[in-house]
């Protein structure tokens, strides 16, 4: 179900305003995300469909065209912080040690050092979608424990995009969830870990889908 959001849509919304400044930057973006495809291609895997996830929530919400270009690009970009990530946590068949977690739990910040380097990507605000999408609404997330207003709405997104796509993929340490217990655990995460207007609108536009996939 999931794939990759119309990148030409993308372009199109990006065009509006400088077209040689526009192409370097999805030059750049398509670079990272090669990247990220050499080094793990699962994570490149899971990057896309969040993506799309990502901006099917965007729609869904009736962000305009541009708003919906940025989630989209900070969902592509929330796991870049693997290409600096050691081969012994990458590819561990197991358990991550607490130590491990520790640095685990870094990745934000990794990712935002990465993006934030990219000036237009840090002026649109993806920057920081990277850094918060591990932040939760009850102030139990991280890097920084931010409540609810705090968080960036692009980053919220990305937070219920990243989990449903994380729980629905298959992982060497970690079973597949089903569609139905998927959507519970974004249903028990309303209002904690998850914000309740995301969470609905996107189990809204996946029922939708599949109903019409059904038919």
């Amino acid at each position: 179900m999931a794939g990759e959001a119309p990148l030409q849509k993308l372009l199109t919304t990006m065009l509006h305003s400088n077209r040689a400044a526009t192409n370097h930057m999805v030059e750049t973006i398509h670079s990272l995300v090669s990247c990220v495809n050499a080094r793990d291609p699962y994570t490149y895997q899971h990057s896309v469909n969040v993506g799309f996830y990502a901006w099917v929530i965007a729609n869904q919400l009736q962000l305009d065209e541009e708003e919906c270009a940025n989630v989209y690009i900070g969902a592509l970009l929330h796991d870049i912080r693997i290409i600096g990530t050691p081969d012994s946590i990458l590819r561990k068949n197991g358990s991550l040690t607490p130590e491990e977690l520790a640095i685990m739990k870094k990745h934000p910040e990794i990712g935002y050092a990465i993006v934030k380097r990219i000036a237009p990507l840090q002026q649109r605000g993806i920057a920081k979608t990277v850094l918060y999408h591990r932040e939760r609404l009850d102030g139990k997330g991280y890097p920084h424990g931010l409540f609810a207003a705090e968080i960036p709405l692009g980053a919220k997104i990305v937070s219920v995009a990243e989990a449903f796509n994380a729980m629905t993929s298959a992982r060497l340490y970690r079973p597949v969830l089903d569609y139905g217990k998927a959507v519970d655990q974004l249903l028990d995460g309303k209002g904690s870990q998850f914000d309740p207007t995301v969470v609905d609108v996107f189990l809204e536009a996946m029922a939708s889908r599949r109903e019409k996939a059904r038919l």
